[in-house]
C-alpha cells in the first residue's frame, strides 16, 4: 500500500513555510524592541528621550512596528517571496513593497517628521544585528538612493553620534 506520510500533504508545507516567515517576524519584532531600548539609553539627553510625549509617541509607533506585513496586501506576497514552497515560482514584491513603505512611515520613502527618522533608525539598527552591521553603515552604503531632507539628515546624524560616544 502506498500510504501518505506527512511530508508528501502539500499543506504542511504551506504551514512550515508561513512559520518560517513568522518565525522571521518575531525575530526582527524583538530585535526592533532590543534596538528603541538601546537607542533610547545610549540617546539619553536628546530631546525625543527627554521629553514624554515624544518618548511614548515613538514608543507606541515602535509597538505597532510593521504591523502592515500581517495584511493581505502583504502577508502571502512576502512569504511566496522570501519563503517559497517547492516548485513555486519565484515571486517578487513590488505591490507589497510599494504597499508597506507607504503604509509604514519609518521608510525614507515616507518619512514624514524627525519621529519617523527616528523609527527609521531603529528598524536600521534591528536590521544591523541581524545582517551585523550598523544603522550608519547601512545609511553610508546606501545613501545615493536615500532621499531626506536635510533637517532629517541632522536629526540621523545627531543618533549617530550618540551611538558612537556610548
Amino acid at each position: 500500500m502506498a500510504y501518505i506520510n506527512k511530508e508528501h500533504m502539500k499543506g504542511h508545507e504551506y504551514i512550515r513555510k508561513f512559520r518560517e516567515y513568522l518565525d522571521y517576524l518575531e525575530e526582527h519584532f524583538e530585535n526592533v524592541r532590543r534596538a528603541f531600548n538601546e537607542l533610547s539609553d545610549k540617546c539619553d539627553g536628546m530631546w525625543w528621550v527627554g521629553d514624554d510625549a515624544h518618548w511614548f509617541t515613538l514608543r507606541e509607533q515602535v509597538c505597532n512596528h510593521d504591523l502592515s506585513k500581517f495584511s493581505k496586501q502583504e502577508f502571502t506576497g512576502y512569504r511566496r517571496a522570501f519563503f517559497p514552497i517547492e516548485g513555486e515560482a519565484q515571486y517578487e514584491i513590488t505591490a507589497e513593497w510599494e504597499h508597506h513603505k507607504y503604509a509604514n512611515s519609518h521608510h525614507h520613502e515616507s518619512v514624514k517628521n524627525g519621529m519617523d527618522v527616528i523609527h527609521m533608525i531603529i528598524d536600521w539598527t534591528a536590521m544591523g544585528y541581524k545582517f551585523g552591521d550598523t544603522a550608519q553603515e547601512y545609511y553610508e552604503k546606501n545613501k545615493g538612493r536615500i532621499d531626506l531632507s536635510d533637517e532629517h539628515i541632522e536629526i540621523m546624524y545627531e543618533i549617530f553620534n550618540k551611538v558612537a560616544d556610548n
